[in-house]
């Protein structure tokens, strides 16, 4: 089946406060703008050349899918439910793509109006939405800050690999492993030799995480599972991470002695980013 990764769209509340953000932290700049009467949402294209490297999403309608997300997300520190809305998978032929992820038990709903545009419930997928649209042209080379791939908190991860890999046709790298800081196992899953996803489990009920996960359990995700967080690769991920805490942006880790940069998602609209080397 023939995919690739291409990029992620938040959910905001206001488009240029989200937009002037990310360019303040990243130097992103508005490629495009959307109006989609089908999905009831406004939304920005955010890119460095031109290129659709991030959207930003923001409902016109109050009950439509994305509003009540946001409410559901809702805090007293993310008032507004800013975060997470969909990851998105190209294909030279969606249909066709979409038809596989059908045929391996995924369930799929086309976007209409012949956009070629199919989305994979997030049932079908560890709570997380995914879109399938028709391939866009490749990124310029030159950017130095990259989309690599989300991070899915899962409750099972043995299961939720053989979730990814059916649906989807991926490939689960040989290593496992355990971050003791963060409190979670790990299992990468890859698509033509680059990685896509790394699904996410949490190893005690004290790990942040989990703490998440179960803030997020309803009657329909029994286990909070779910997006965690955006992994972006950087020649320098340091000199971002000062760029980012002098522009103002909230800095977990500096990468100073992980060699991996955290940005708190409060400084990203609701979005936990972490930076790491090219060559990690």
């Amino acid at each position: 089946m023939n995919l690739k990764l291409s990029h992620y769209a938040i959910a905001v509340h206001d488009l240029s406060k989200a937009a002037e953000t990310y360019n303040k932290l990243f130097g992103m700049k508005v490629s495009g703008e959307i109006h989609n009467e089908w999905g009831s949402f406004d939304a920005l294209e955010l890119g460095f050349f031109g290129e659709r490297t991030l959207l930003l999403m923001s409902p016109t309608d109050e009950k439509n899918n994305i509003s009540q997300q946001m409410k559901l997300r809702s805090t007293e520190s993310n008032p507004y439910g800013d975060g997470f809305h969909v990851a998105v998978f190209q294909s030279d032929d969606p249909r066709d793509a979409a038809a596989y992820v059908e045929k391996q038990g995924g369930k799929v709903i086309d976007s209409g109006l012949d956009s070629g545009m199919h989305i994979v419930h997030p049932m079908s997928c560890n709570f997380v939405l995914w879109e399938i649209q028709p391939t866009r042209p490749s990124h310029n080379p030159d950017i130095d800050l990259k989309f690599s791939h989300i991070g899915i908190a899962v409750n099972d991860l043995d299961a939720s690999v053989e979730t990814y890999t059916k649906i989807f046709s991926l490939v689960q790298e040989p290593a496992k492993w355990v971050s003791d800081a963060g409190k979670f196992k790990t299992a990468p899953i890859s698509l033509n030799g680059n990685q896509v996803v790394t699904l996410l489990n949490p190893q005690s009920d004290d790990a942040p995480m989990k703490r998440l996960m179960n803030s997020r359990i309803d009657k329909f995700n029994l286990h909070g599972e779910g997006f965690y967080m955006a992994i972006w690769t950087s020649k320098d991920p340091l000199a971002w991470a000062k760029k980012i805490q002098s522009a103002g942006g909230r800095v977990l880790d500096d990468g100073s002695k992980s060699g991996r940069v955290l940005i708190h998602p409060s400084s990203t609209h609701g979005i936990l980013m972490e930076i790491t080397s090219e060559s990690a």
